[in-house]
């Protein structure tokens, strides 16, 4: 088949649509809208203050959650080192077969240990 011609919908095969009625739910009339999308559009008159309530609630426990899962977690720095400084450590972690990361941790440590931090 060449890249110039067209292919129509009626070429390729497909599966047919399952029914979306449930025979077991008695079938709605046209004009009814279902009960809760009324109760989803119409919002109850003291639901404001709750609403508000639960949603600080709600974000307090979400920063505790956050708060105790950071407790081990490691922390990240970013360092911009120059394209030397790159290299050198690019190539000191191929010679002793360790990962950038682990050589920076250790110089830090090292760095903070000489100077009594």
């Amino acid at each position: 088949m060449s890249g110039k011609e067209n292919l129509s919908l009626d070429e390729f095969a497909t599966a047919p649509r399952k029914p979306r009625s449930n025979p077991a739910l008695p079938a709605r009339e046209q004009g009814e809208r279902p009960v809760a999308m009324e109760v989803m559009s119409e919002p109850a008159m003291g639901a404001d203050g709750e609403k508000g309530e639960t949603s600080s609630q709600a974000s307090k426990a979400l920063r505790q959650m956050k708060r105790t899962r950071m407790k081990g977690a490691s922390h990240f720095v970013n360092v911009n080192l120059d394209r030397d400084t790159k290299r050198r450590l690019k190539l000191a972690s191929f010679n002793m077969e360790t990962s950038m990361q682990a050589l920076m941790e250790k110089a830090i440590r090292q760095y903070l240990d000489t100077n009594g931090f």
